[in-house]
Formats: structure tokens, sequence, C-alpha cells
């Protein structure tokens, strides 16, 4: 499983978050490599109202039980089953 993380700056109107406030993202991709995965990674986030994307580290997960906070778990198995999940920290970045 791909783990990727990074920021992106939220562009459409949202319950949650803030138009135009930037957040830190944890995006899991159930098909590797990163280098082929980048165009399809920008359509899911950007389909959610997520852009100006900025991958900051990317890497490969062998074992859920690599994985340790609750919500990144229930991300990881949502992507093994969907292909794709993404997790945004509710705090904007200043």
């Amino acid at each position: 499983m791909l783990i990727i993380n990074g920021t992106a700056e939220l562009i459409q109107d949202n319950q949650e978050f803030t138009k135009g406030t930037r957040h830190e993202f944890t995006m899991f991709s159930r098909e590797m490599p990163f280098e082929q995965q980048v165009t399809q990674i920008e359509a899911y986030l950007v389909k959610r109202g997520w852009d100006n994307i900025e991958v900051l580290s990317n890497g490969v997960i062998e074992n859920a039980k690599e994985v340790t906070h609750n919500i990144l778990q229930q991300a990881f198995e949502k992507a093994k089953k969907e292909g794709f999940a993404v997790t945004i920290n509710n705090q904007p970045l200043t």
C-alpha cells in the first residue's frame, strides 16, 4: 500500500473546513508506484475540493500493523477496498 503525505488547499466550500485554507493530508493508494499514480491522486483530491497539492513524502506500507493511529487504520482499510482513501488534518496550516 502506498502512503502519501502532503498539503492541499481547499478550493470549494465545505461544512468542515474554510475555503482557501491549507491542510496536511495523509493518503493511501492500493496501486503503486507513486510516479504512476500522480494523476489519479490529484484527480481524487480535486474531486473532493482540494487543489494546489504539495506531496511532501511517500512510501510503501507492507503490513497494516505498521499503521498505529486509529483514523489512519480506517483509511488504510478503506483504500484496500476502494483503491484510495485520504485523511485531512482538522487544523489548517498557518
